[in-house]
């Protein structure tokens, strides 16, 4: 059950975050700042999710989530370049592979500015009264956690084992990470004596984790494909690419057939008997 003070503190608390993340990223925008700025816009958005609609839509919370999240989908193409980057240092350097990195350090570095300037709008919100006039009760809290619940764990049901019977459903694997790390922060809204939420968390870790490394392959494959550098040393890295990509799915398979007994309804069983424990 969602408890209704823990709720509005953790929106509170959630908002908070991602102001002072997006102070340290105009500091500095790294690496760790920008993973820890996404974090934080995830955290808020899954908190922000279980409001009523009329604080969705047309409130001046709804409009700066709003903003929030164009800033993370920036920051998104942006830490997207830079796993691309980091992949093709691996590789001898030659006229066809640094020519691909001199056009991602250009759009890169385009795409930071753009950052930049949504998160300055952001910090110049004064977020500490955009929560003042939210009156919400427990049962609406509840209901919509539910209906959110019930939609997350149906979209999982329905991808899950799509994904294990095919390792180029590129799209439903997708689906299925985006669907695991929603989930994921939606369970951190529970009370921590809740066991069972606590063990899918962790579960749902590892699955994005892995998950999350084969969408990175994905990505690299499908920018240097468009690239319109097709040569034999673009060719050879993608290979390389998809070579590694199939392992890390092999890596998948294995955990999920290790720890998760796969069957493969044990995972489902586990994520459907949050319904009940929620």
């Amino acid at each position: 059950m969602l408890n209704l003070l823990p709720f509005l503190t953790k929106l509170s608390e959630n908002l908070r975050k991602v102001h002072n993340r997006i102070n340290k990223y105009l500091k500095d925008p790294n690496e760790k700042q920008i993973h820890d700025v996404r974090t934080a816009i995830r955290r808020l958005d899954a908190t922000f999710l279980i409001l009523p609609k009329k604080y969705r839509n047309g409130s001046p919370l709804s409009e700066y989530v709003l903003k929030c999240k164009e800033f993370f989908k920036v920051n998104s193409e942006i830490r997207d370049y830079d796993i691309i980057y980091a992949k093709l240092q691996k590789y001898p350097s030659n006229a066809q592979r640094d020519s691909v990195i001199e056009t991602l350090r250009a759009t890169r570095d385009a795409s930071l500015e753009h950052a930049k300037s949504i998160a300055g709008s952001l910090k110049s919100t004064d977020t500490s009264k955009i929560i003042d006039k939210i009156g919400v009760t427990e049962k609406d809290l509840q209901k919509r956690f539910d209906k959110i619940l019930a939609r997350l764990i149906s979209n999982i049901e329905s991808t899950f084992p799509v994904v294990l019977s095919d390792s180029l459903k590129i799209e439903e694997l997708h689906d299925l990470r985006i669907s695991c790390k929603k989930l994921r922060y939606l369970l951190e809204l529970l009370p921590d004596e809740n066991q069972g939420a606590l063990k899918t968390s962790k579960t749902l870790q590892k699955l994005q984790d892995i998950l999350g490394a084969i969408h990175d392959y994905d990505f690299t494959t499908h920018y240097l494909s468009s690239s319109g550098q097709s040569s034999k040393e673009i060719q050879e890295i993608i290979n390389s690419e998809n070579e590694e990509r199939r392992l890390k799915f092999d890596e998948f398979l294995k955990y999920c057939k290790r720890r998760l007994d796969i069957s493969p309804d044990s995972f489902l069983i586990m994520i459907r008997s949050l319904k009940s424990s929620a």
